[in-house]
């Protein structure tokens, strides 16, 4: 259904006003070099059955090439009350959020509370809802003068069953057999969002007569399920969207990440869960984000508790003497790895931000490949490979061979991958390319196969040291000599949390890794992880260790080619 969908979207009949949104965003690229604004779509449905269609999938933007980013964002057709653009109120520097867990019965909500309790070092955060010993009544006067609370609220989240009414504006269910329509306490939400309420967050099911009454009622931002979800996505969904707000995103940027979760690591068992969670705004509303600290809150988040200090004072009194750093590294792993457990400290549930491909010998034997073309690799099959992931529209991925000389065996092999790594680059997918080390630069891919150029993809070197993250030498300039996995980091988050960057496009005339960098060293964010990555320096010549303590498998799910 979803290629259907996706098929009528990029129909004649739409072209005209797809040419029109991109065109807009190219004069806002082009007016604004190195903007962070972006083009926002609102999109009116009616009747309630074509809200259901995942308009979210409108890839407007990779159709024309444009520069700039395009947000699809739901709004009902009809708003009677218009918003209120209230100053976020400091609330002692501390964003507010009310919790409301209504009826558990199929549910366990104890993921939801665990990450929302996680944000208690940058937000207040308030738990209401049904308890075993109180009545229905009890929880709906609870609930009620908690939304109405005069203190004010930044973030309404909601956990349980919910369902979709047209004349109550819908319903949540708060206790067993008992519900609580939006009718009904619109009262209590409209002095709410007159206290500076920003955003409501429904992680239930069937949530799109919610989301209208809410936008209708003047609130800014909505975030519901517009169809029945599983439990275990709806709980993963969340756990990856309050990390990204814990990270100070807007609402928008989390909601694409906490998709991107789904989509890795729901694709298989749930498919096309990820297009459920959907953003409402009110036109004109400014995208909410927690704000950052003043330096006071900073400071206090800062502070380790008495264990931490303690593990963190015997840790960095070890770590300086120079002479028993090889000595004690395995002893500061094994350290680690058992902190790491003792605390629980594991993530259960969270976005890989690394996918390996893995071909494994069931692959290699369903795909008929001879020993003789294993090592090295046969390029034919990697062209596939490179092909499939084209269809996934995967956006950044590293290649990690040495294409230095001539593959006779297949015969094809070099212009078969050749071939592939054009379609890629033409689809912008961002190509790094494995390299080895030399003094003073790097071997890799020749450009005399073939196979590439290095005005439309990067290499990056793959030496590094097994118990060490490999950053650049503060010595050499990254134009030059970069590393793999650095490179592909910095690609990534640049992606991200910028726009007008270089596209990769077989046309192009310049070398992509130098105005890559360029355009990152004019003009990165100030904050955030591209920030930090692209400033990062080793405190006293203290290279960072791999952390081993992190099982592969929960930051590098492995995919079989095969699969």
């Amino acid at each position: 259904m979803i290629y259907e969908f996706q098929r009528w979207l990029r129909s004649v009949e739409l072209y005209d006003l797809r040419a029109q949104i991109a065109q807009v965003s190219q004069e806002l690229a082009k007016a604004k070099p190195g903007t962070t604004e972006v083009v926002q779509v609102f999109l009116s449905c009616t009747p309630i059955e074509l809200s259901r269609f995942p308009w979210e999938v409108w890839e407007v933007g990779t159709e024309f090439a444009t520069a700039g980013a395009i947000q699809i964002i739901r709004t009902p057709l009809n708003i009677a009350a218009p918003t209120v653009v209230t100053p976020n109120k400091p609330h002692q520097g501390r964003a507010r959020i009310l919790a409301i867990l209504g009826d558990e019965t199929g549910l366990n909500f104890e993921a939801e509370k665990k990450m929302l309790k996680s944000l208690l070092r940058i937000a207040d955060v308030q738990f209401v809802g049904w308890q075993p010993e109180k009545t229905a009544a009890e929880v709906r006067q609870e609930i009620s003068n908690a939304i109405a609370d005069e203190r004010g609220w930044d973030v309404l989240f909601f956990a349980g069953h919910s369902n979709e009414t047209e004349m109550t504006g819908g319903e949540l269910g708060i206790a067993p057999d008992a519900s609580l329509s939006i009718r009904e306490i619109a009262p209590q939400l409209g002095a709410a969002k007159k206290r500076g309420l920003q955003v409501a967050i429904f992680n239930s099911c069937s949530g799109l007569s919610i989301a209208d009454a809410l936008i209708d009622l003047g609130f800014a931002q909505v975030i519901v399920m517009r169809e029945p979800i599983h439990n275990s996505v709806a709980q993963g969904f969340l756990v990856q969207f309050l990390q990204g707000m814990a990270k100070h995103l807007d609402v928008y940027a989390s909601l694409m990440a906490a998709r991107q979760f789904l989509r890795m690591g729901k694709s298989h068992t749930y498919p096309s869960s990820y297009l459920v969670p959907s953003l409402f705004c009110h036109p004109g509303a400014k995208l909410y984000q927690i704000p950052q600290f003043q330096w006071q809150q900073r400071l206090r988040q800062m502070i380790p508790i008495r264990f931490e200090a303690i593990a963190l004072a015997v840790s960095l009194t070890l770590g300086v003497l120079t002479p028993f750093q090889e000595l004690l590294l395995d002893t500061r792993i094994l350290t680690q790895s058992v902190y790491r457990n003792v605390t629980a400290q594991i993530p259960s549930e969270e976005a890989p931000p690394v996918a390996l491909v893995q071909i494994d010998t069931e692959s290699l034997y369903r795909a008929g490949i001879p020993e003789t073309q294993i090592r090295p690799m046969n390029r034919s099959y990697i062209a596939k490979l490179l092909d499939r992931l084209r269809t996934l529209n995967t956006s950044v991925v590293g290649l990690d061979f040495i294409f230095d000389t001539p593959q006779k065996d297949p015969p094809s092999a070099d212009q078969d991958l050749g071939q592939a790594v054009r379609r890629a680059v033409d689809a912008n997918m961002w190509l790094v390319f494995g390299a080895l080390l030399e003094p003073t630069r790097e071997v890799g891919t020749n450009e005399a196969l073939g196979i590439n150029k290095w005005n439309w993809t990067l290499q990056g070197y793959v030496d590094a040291y097994p118990n060490f993250v490999e950053l650049p030498d503060a010595d050499r300039d990254c134009r030059k000599t970069c590393p793999f996995a650095y490179l592909l980091s910095l690609v990534q988050l640049a992606n991200q949390e910028m726009i007008g960057l270089p596209q990769p496009q077989t046309t192009r005339q310049q070398n992509l890794r130098a105005q890559l960098l360029d355009v990152i060293q004019r003009q990165h964010p100030q904050t955030g992880n591209l920030s930090t990555l692209w400033h990062w320096r080793s405190p006293f010549g203290l290279q960072p260790l791999i952390d081993y303590s992190i099982p592969p498998s929960k930051f590098t799910p492995r995919f079989p080619l095969g699969n």
